[in-house]
């Protein structure tokens, strides 16, 4: 075999190669049946028994250390007296190699690298063409697997052997703190119920001492000295204990108070009691005895097979310069690393340069599993697989004001496979110029699969120049709530998110998990090109931010593929087009075409090569009349359409990509404008109402014109507009009408025509009306007080949040009389003082506003049109699952004082439109819902109110009215 030394590589002119031991000699071996008292450079002991390789691998690094003083030389003076030169030491060095043998290596303490245990970067006296510097040379301290080997690095301690007692295994472990246990690796289950998922409680409690419970969920089971109780809430994660279960009226009461479930009713579990050790895979340590008890995991029959190990160590390896003096150039290839406690990385990072983790296995872990922090610089994080790191897969966060030398940038991950992890699979944050791309992250047990930016300082932020792509984000957030499977958070600047996959986002129970968010004060971030399906819920949120300062464009929620896409993307795709298709815009076969006409052409795109986004060209005439970018997964098919419109008459072809042209033969005169694009502002709308109708008008010549458009309803012409067009320009042209009751046709232009209708409507009398109370489990208290003749009224409300499933209100309302479409309006009065700025009150409509959402899901249809004491907006349940996720509006008050305000919310069909006005006549322009699933025949309509602190507090509201559709 060749010698591994000297090698390096030099600083310029030599690109990065991944590292390979295949024929490389190692200067040192290290064997589980090794000898520290041996030479270490055989990679098998001699048959004297005298000679072979190091059984630790402490020994070998103080080899290491003994072979870097002999082969390292300090550089001579320069003969150049112009020369600047540089800061490293040596003059001449060459790579060192240690190879691990197959086997278990279990450690007492974790392993430590210095400045002293990594390579060195070398200032040879080669010529660069220049005075100014000579070449510089970095070499290299690998540690590697043998070739086909498995070496396994373990903070565990070795359990056994074991004895059956019935359908359990058993062994004895006495004074141990055994917390966790490990089956080949793998985190074993500690004895619960429910054995998977969660119990939810029976109702909302007030109290955070105590909840009730279902029947038949908890019992008073023997042996509950030591149990704990794991509860999912707002945002966290609360463990608690159980002082006692009352099993007559089904109420369990805690150890110590739990706030959190008075927030949000908890999803839980119990763990840590004997009697509830039934499934495979579970286990139970009795301390007082010593005795530890498990039912083998399915595949298993006898653990005295298996590596059975409990950790002692919550890290393994802790590689950490110093700030002017890092460790540099050590390399870590193949090597499998498992079985710590909770606490720092278990391979933890600082002060670390040019250094490379390669192909590592990191797998049981309590902790996160790779933790790169401050002196973090260019390192690479390639090809792991991590599975089962309970605090996250991989961390490199730095400090949010970094001194120069504490600076975490220029880092890489790419290629590595994360699954099963809590916390967050992978975060970065205060960095800069970090690439994260090519990544597999799937079956995530914490909130955020990927995670990037900090916003510790929304000013000056050190955060920039990410690049994210081409990661694989699949099947997660199962036990996540208010999440994207990429989070942003903070200011940035040249910070991209592209080419990302994204599918198969669970949903959140009580806040929405999507595929981009935009977290707490995003801002700077271009998100563009990600593919998105089988997503529960939306592809994309806010969370105090605002897209105006980011942006996202060109993102694809396709359908759900035929093929299953590969696991690492690296972003190649071979698009094949075929079975053009050219038809009317209805979808049916043209009969005659004419000039002006909107056609549909369609073809049906292959990707034989991998998932990704490429271009695809409509060809008129034998030139590309439009480009469009088109995404689809590997070895699937999707369908292309394009809009098809001729000003010209006479014999055309058109193609899509390769697709063999078709002929269209066109009449009609001959056009210098083009109408498309036709907008209605509302379909359905009250009598009385203004609707906004517009479209594109298209200059297709190339010579300035104007147009006289007309805007049409009923085919009779309503207005023209004169509009002047440069040359290729488009312009939106714009008409308001105030239809008559009935339906009617309009139309601007060629384009259209689109139905509008205007319907008759009927005032309620408030006054004689039945008013009705509801609050909701985590708003009270609640005080109400109601003047019907006067109109007048007041909510004194507590709660959580009035958004998503915190649904925390009070409300005075109407029951089931909204049975089509209506207008209510309602003025806001004042809010007492120093009221949280997030206290909502306004219009609230709901199939059943008695049903909020608690320890079940909330009633469906929910819209509500806000103020509070600074801002207005309108939120509504996009989903159909009984919270209120998405919000629109957002638009502050700017008249001083900012109250009375005025609020009105219109129904049109399945959409609803708010607005808001400072004096009840003026209105502002509308905010629109998208269209709300689920409402029932007969809704409930009133006005809410609720906050965010558990502060109650007032506001107080007057003039409340509603006009009804008259449906005859």
């Amino acid at each position: 075999m060749a010698s591994a030394s000297p090698g390096g590589r030099f600083l310029r002119g030599q690109k990065w190669e991944k590292f390979s031991v295949r024929d490389a000699r190692a200067d040192f071996y290290v064997s589980p049946d090794g000898d520290d008292a041996w030479s270490g450079s055989l990679p098998d002991p001699a048959a004297a028994g005298d000679d072979g390789p190091f059984a630790t691998i402490d020994r070998s690094q103080e080899a290491v250390r003994d072979l870097k003083r002999q082969a390292f030389y300090e550089k001579k003076p320069p003969v150049e007296a112009r020369f600047i030169g540089s800061p490293h030491k040596y003059g001449r060095g060459q790579d060192i190699l240690v190879l691990l043998r197959g086997g278990q290596y279990f450690l007492d303490r974790p392993l430590r690298f210095g400045a002293d245990d990594g390579g060195e970067r070398v200032e040879t006296d080669l010529p660069t063409g220049a005075f100014e510097f000579h070449k510089l040379k970095d070499h290299f301290v690998t540690y590697a697997a043998y070739p086909g080997e498995t070496p396994v690095i373990s903070g565990g301690r070795k359990l056994g052997p074991w004895r059956r007692e019935r359908e359990r295994w058993v062994a004895d472990a006495p004074g141990l703190d055994l917390t966790r246990l490990l089956a080949n690796g793998h985190t074993q289950t500690l004895a619960r119920t429910p054995g998977t998922g969660y119990f939810t409680p029976a109702e909302m409690t007030e109290s955070p001492d105590q909840f009730t419970f279902r029947d038949e969920d908890l019992k008073q089971w023997p042996g509950m000295e030591n149990n704990r109780i794991v509860m999912l809430l707002r945002w966290h994660r609360g463990v608690n204990s159980i002082a006692s279960v009352d099993t007559t009226d089904n109420v369990v009461r805690l150890a110590e108070p739990q706030p959190g479930i008075t927030v949000v009713p908890p999803r839980y579990y119990v763990e840590n009691v004997e009697a509830l050790l039934d499934t495979p895979g579970e286990w139970f340590y009795a301390a007082d005895t010593g005795k530890l008890s498990y039912i083998p995991e399915a595949g298993m029959d006898d653990p005295n097979m298996a590596t059975m190990v409990t950790p002692v160590l919550s890290q393994l390896l802790v590689v950490e310069g110093e700030p002017q003096r890092p460790v540099r150039n050590l390399r870590l290839y193949g090597l499998n690393f498992e079985s710590t406690n909770p606490g720092d990385g278990a391979l933890s990072f600082a002060y670390a340069t040019a250094c490379e983790c390669v192909d590592l296995s990191l797998r049981g872990l309590g902790n996160t599993a790779l933790q790169f922090g401050k002196g973090c610089y260019l390192n690479r994080i390639l090809g792991n697989t991590i599975q089962g790191a309970d605090e996250g897969g991989i961390s490199m966060c730095g400090e949010a004001h970094p001194d120069w030398v504490d600076l975490v940038h220029g880092n890489t991950i790419s290629h590595n496979r994360v699954s099963n992890c809590g916390g967050t699979s992978v975060r970065v944050n205060n960095s800069r110029d970090t690439v994260i791309s090519h990544n597999e992250i799937t079956e995530t047990r914490g909130r955020t699969p990927l995670q990037v930016g900090g916003w510790s300082n929304v000013e000056v932020a050190i955060d920039g120049g990410y690049r994210i792509e081409y990661n694989h984000i699949h099947h997660v957030q199962d036990e996540a709530d208010d999440s994207g499977a990429i989070t942003t958070t903070g200011l940035t600047r040249d910070s991209i998110i592209r080419f990302n996959l994204i599918h198969d986002v669970r949903a959140g129970f009580f806040n929405d998990n999507v595929a981009v968010w935009f977290d707490n004060m995003s801002s700077g971030w271009t998100i563009v090109d990600n593919i998105y399906f089988n997503l529960e819920q939306s592809e994309m949120k806010l969370c105090a931010s605002v897209l105006e300062d980011n942006v996202y464009r060109d993102n694809w929620l396709i359908e759900s593929p035929a093929s299953v896409p590969e696991g690492i993307l690296e972003g190649h795709p071979e698009f094949d087009t075929d079975e053009l298709r050219i038809e009317s815009a209805d979808g049916g076969v043209p009969q005659r075409v004419v000039t002006g006409q909107i056609l549909k052409a369609s073809a049906t795109v292959r990707n034989a090569g991998e998932t990704g986004v490429s271009r695809v060209d409509l060809y008129v005439d034998g030139k590309i009349a439009e480009s469009r970018k088109f995404a689809v997964v590997r070895n699937s098919d999707r369908t292309i359409s394009f809009d098809l419109v001729f000003h010209e008459p006479g014999r055309h072809e058109a193609a899509i990509g390769a697709t063999l042209p078709q002929v269209v033969v066109v009449g009609g005169e001959t056009l210098r404008t083009l109408h498309r694009d036709l907008e209605v502002s509302a379909t359905v709308v009250p009598l009385g109402e203004d609707v906004a109708v517009s479209a594109t008008v298209q200059n297709v010549t190339d010579r300035d014109t104007s147009e006289e458009v007309e805007f049409r309803v009923d085919e009779q012409i309503a207005e023209r507009k004169s509009v002047p067009l440069a040359p290729g320009e488009s312009r939106r042209v714009r008409f308001l009408t105030r239809p008559d009751v009935g339906l009617h046709r309009v139309s601007v232009g060629g384009a259209g025509p689109a139905c509008l209708e205007a319907y008759p409507h009927n005032p309620v009398n408030i006054a004689k009306a039945e008013l009705h109370t509801h609050v909701s489990g985590t708003a009270r208290p609640c005080e109400f007080t109601v003047d019907q003749v006067r109109n007048r009224y007041t909510i004194k409300a507590s709660g959580t949040d009035l958004l998503h499933a915190e649904d925390s209100y009070g409300a005075i309302y109407l029951k089931g009389v909204i049975t089509g479409n209506f207008t209510a309006t309602v003025k806001v009065v004042r809010y007492q003082s120093q009221v949280n700025p997030w206290y909502r009150a306004g219009l609230f409509v709901r199939n059943d506003l008695s049903r909020s959402h608690e320890t079940e899901p909330g009633s469906l249809g929910s819209v509500l049109l806000y103020t509070t004491p600074k801002l207005a907006g309108i939120q509504w349940d996009e989903h159909g699952d009984g919270c209120m996720h998405k919000s629109g509006g957002g638009g502050i008050h700017d008249q001083e004082p900012p109250f009375p305000v005025w609020l009105r919310l219109v129904r049109h069909g399945d959409t609803f439109s708010g607005y808001t006005s400072g004096d009840g006549e003026h209105w502002g322009d509308p905010w629109s819902t998208d269209p709300v699933p689920g409402l029932a025949d007969a809704m409930d309509i009133g006005i809410a109110a609720g906050t965010i602190d558990q502060v109650p507090a007032l506001v107080e509201l007057e003039d409340f009215a509603l006009e009804l559709e008259d449906i005859g």
